[in-house]
């Protein structure tokens, strides 16, 4: 009975303390290690240049993992690479910090030149459009008849217009109301279907754009940010047979002052092929 008392004396007395000690870490500790992911280079850079070199499955094949230790060295970090070419060596770059570089919409303003099909005959016209968010405005002519655009949007690639005739007589009594809903392109030019009640019938057909290019609309960082610090210079590893890799780097407080947001860049001879997410130090 005494043993036994004695033993679960002992037991309790190294909870309590591993309990303090647990309860005494400062607030301020960032130990432990966590993943961050790894994108192709074209999925959050402009496509050119980036993308070219790109190796798919090989940015989720790959690991960061970053530590954050209290003391003399402020982040370790480990890149576990595979999926890459094999007896290749790349180099990795630490660098500043980024915003993805992503696609937010067409733009559509400026003078076109459309060619509008009917029975098989072709009738250009000249247009001009103006855009605010979704909204598209503008009018076109064929001489002699001009018209005005009442009301239009865009929607993805998707382009609807609705106009009215302004001249000349026949095309205003009774008014001349166009219906127009288009596809962009990826290389930004347009074309569609399109409908109208010209003297009270019924006419339709087919458009398309022939001068004029619609355009895309970013926003992020265009290129690399450039070096985390000058002290931390790039490095390089190689992979083996199979095209797996690993590298390491520690990181003190003569490379770096905290808090700070920085980047893992991978390169091979032809240009950056991974890029990781973001990765906050000291937050």
């Amino acid at each position: 009975m005494k043993n036994i008392f004695l033993s679960s004396f002992v037991i309790l007395s190294l909870l309590v303390l591993t309990t303090t000690a647990l309860a005494a870490k400062p607030s301020s500790n960032y130990a432990g290690a966590q993943k961050y992911s790894w994108h192709l280079s074209g999925d959050v850079m402009p496509v050119p240049p980036y993308g070219s070199f790109d190796i798919p499955g090989s940015d989720t094949a790959s690991k960061l993992i970053v530590n954050q230790p209290n003391g003399k060295v402020i982040a370790n970090m480990t890149g576990v690479m595979n999926g890459l070419n094999p007896n290749t060596e790349y180099t990795v770059y630490l660098s500043k910090v980024y915003t993805p570089y992503n696609f937010t919409g067409w733009d559509v303003t400026g003078p076109w030149t459309i060619s509008f099909d009917y029975l098989g005959n072709p009738y250009i016209h000249n247009l001009t459009l103006n855009q605010s968010s979704s909204t598209i405005g503008g009018s076109g002519s064929s001489a002699p008849y001009t018209w005005v655009i009442d009301a239009g949007t865009i929607s993805g690639q998707t382009v609807t217009l609705t106009a009215h005739y302004t001249a000349t007589a026949d095309a205003v009594t009774p008014l001349t109301v166009m219906n127009m809903t288009g596809t962009i392109a990826p290389d930004g030019t347009m074309s569609g279907t399109w409908s109208d009640n010209y003297q009270g019938g019924s006419r339709n057909g087919t458009w398309t754009t022939t001068t004029g290019q619609a355009v895309k609309n970013y926003t992020g960082t265009a290129g690399w940010p450039g070096l985390l610090t000058p002290t931390v210079t790039p490095f390089t590893f190689r992979t083996n047979s199979v095209g797996s890799g690993t590298w390491h780097v520690n990181l003190t407080g003569q490379d770096i002052t905290l808090p700070t947001d920085f980047s893992a860049w991978i390169n091979s001879s032809g240009g950056t092929i991974l890029i990781s997410d973001v990765i906050p130090l000291g937050k």
